[in-house]
């Protein structure tokens, strides 16, 4: 919020003023249109990242208010490790879209505990659980599998507690499941009504035009081998970096933990009601195909970082739940299981928090190295008499590329969306982020070439043998556009 960084993609390229439209819709995010207005298209810190944050925070709240009642200070320590978690940073670094982030998972947490605390007024409470699922997906889908994980973890944590009878449970189940259908119909019909009203198609950016319940049903194999693999993937912090620990050593210590913990609380609970201890283990597969909710519907999309708020709140989630189960037992047993749990929740919290330092720092890093050279580049095109509003420009390289971009080893450990300069090199995002840079970074009123242009200067060979910036003969002027040569 201090440095105003913001991630080198969409971040970079809207900045501080956005209004959602036709894109955002066509990408089944009709909700996102009213957030914008609501809040006059604008996106400036600190109010945007405090908004967001808060979001997050009071959905942390609600969790530790539906497990831990009166003993919330581990429950602290688990928010605090999705606080932490580089999902959170993502999204942020998209300031004029991280409130659409942080109410579409807020709205979710809201839709499970309202079905939860008042299953005892299901005609009132299904219906607002629906309502708010389906604002939460019409914000932001892939944040449908925070609801899910929760409501299998309710069950989970009622399995081990006595004041619930299995009918009960079954019957609190349909609830959920009434809710979850209700919040998926009603976002369609809006979603539909939104399309219909704006004159709008689905984008088959992500397979968004395939979404439909036949082909769900259709790839549901496929969609259940995804979502284990996945789950397991995520937690190899290989494509997505969560900790600066050591990752499938550090994940694997805290599931070992987590599973013996599960194993012996099924094994209680198999001494004294055989139906609750199968039940109990038979909601283990399911935690992978709750956080994973959202391949069910995209069936065909990649995942990417800021689509992992599920995931990154399944530890959070199951050590709360884990430290219920010291209720009912002896004092001591209770106090070193609270000692176990609160130790590795530290660690894992140790782990995030370094990384997300890491990835403020690299982004610092490259937008300063980056700015730089943007700002060489200007004093040289004034000095050639090349800078005016007049003409368009094309840029080819990468800064991070450049013989003159300077960083730290930091900047080699952070996650792709906080290497800053590094951006993707086709065409469009490209052209994209240079004009983001001397636009909002520079304040220079430059206008880049468009795609086609860029694809017919590349392919000139005077283009091709251009030395990198800053040396002499990196600024051409070729068929009327100002070509620069950034990096080889």
């Amino acid at each position: 919020m201090s440095n105003r960084l913001v991630n080198q993609y969409d971040g970079l390229w809207e900045y501080s003023y956005y209004k959602a439209g036709k894109w955002e819709l066509s990408l089944g995010r009709w909700f996102w249109l009213y957030l914008d207005r609501l809040r006059f298209n604008i996106s400036v810190d600190p109010i945007n990242s405090m908004f967001t944050l808060f979001c997050y925070c009071l959905g942390i709240v609600l969790i530790i208010d539906l497990f831990l009642l009166g003993k919330k200070k581990l429950g602290y320590i688990a928010g605090f490790i999705f606080l932490s978690n580089a999902v959170v940073s993502i999204t942020l670094s998209y300031r004029f879209m991280s409130p659409t982030f942080g109410i579409s998972v807020l709205f979710n947490v809201i839709g499970a505990w309202i079905v939860i605390k008042h299953e005892d007024k299901p005609f009132i409470s299904i219906p607002l659980c629906g309502l708010f699922l389906s604002l939460g997906m019409g914000a932001y889908q892939s944040n449908i599998g925070c609801a899910c994980l929760i409501f299998v973890a309710y069950v989970m944590y009622l399995l081990t507690r006595t004041e619930h009878t299995p009918a009960q449970i079954l019957k609190l189940m349909a609830k959920m499941a009434a809710g979850l259908v209700l919040g998926a119909l009603l976002y369609i019909v809006l979603l539909k009504l939104h399309l219909a009203v704006l004159d709008t198609v689905m984008s088959g950016y992500n397979g968004g035009n395939s979404y439909s319940i036949l082909n769900s049903i259709k790839k549901l194999p496929h969609s259940l081998s995804t979502a284990f693999f996945m789950f397991g993937f995520y937690y190899k912090n290989l494509a997505f970096k969560t900790t600066l620990l050591p990752g499938p050593v550090v994940y694997g210590i805290i599931y070992g933990f987590i599973g013996l913990c599960i194993i012996v609380q099924s094994i209680r609970l198999f001494s004294k009601n055989k139906v609750r201890a199968i039940l109990f283990l038979l909601c283990l597969p399911a935690i992978p195909v709750a956080s994973g909710a959202t391949l069910f519907i995209a069936t065909d999309a990649p995942t990417s970082l800021q689509m992992t708020a599920p995931w990154a709140m399944t530890i959070p989630v199951l050590l709360i739940l884990i430290s219920t189960f010291a209720e009912n037992s002896e004092k001591l047993m209770e106090k070193c299981l609270i000692a176990c749990t609160s130790a590795m929740a530290l660690v894992v919290l140790y782990g995030c928090f370094y990384q997300i330092q890491v990835d403020q720092e690299s982004m610092l890093e490259g937008q300063t190295a980056t700015v730089e050279i943007a700002e060489e580049v200007l004093s040289s095109l004034a000095n050639e008499d090349l800078l005016s509003p007049d003409l368009r420009y094309c840029f080819l390289g990468l800064p991070a590329a450049n013989p003159n971009f300077a960083t730290t080893d930091i900047y080699q450990m952070a996650n792709g969306y906080a290497q800053f300069g590094a951006w993707w090199s086709d065409p469009y995002c490209s052209l994209n982020s240079y004009q983001g840079v001397f636009r909002f970074l520079c304040g220079s009123d430059i206008h880049v070439c468009t795609a086609g242009e860029f694809n017919e200067l590349t392919s000139l060979e005077e283009v091709q043998d251009m030395p990198a910036f800053p040396s002499g003969g990196s600024i051409k002027v070729v068929n009327d556009i100002v070509v620069v040569r950034i990096s080889e």
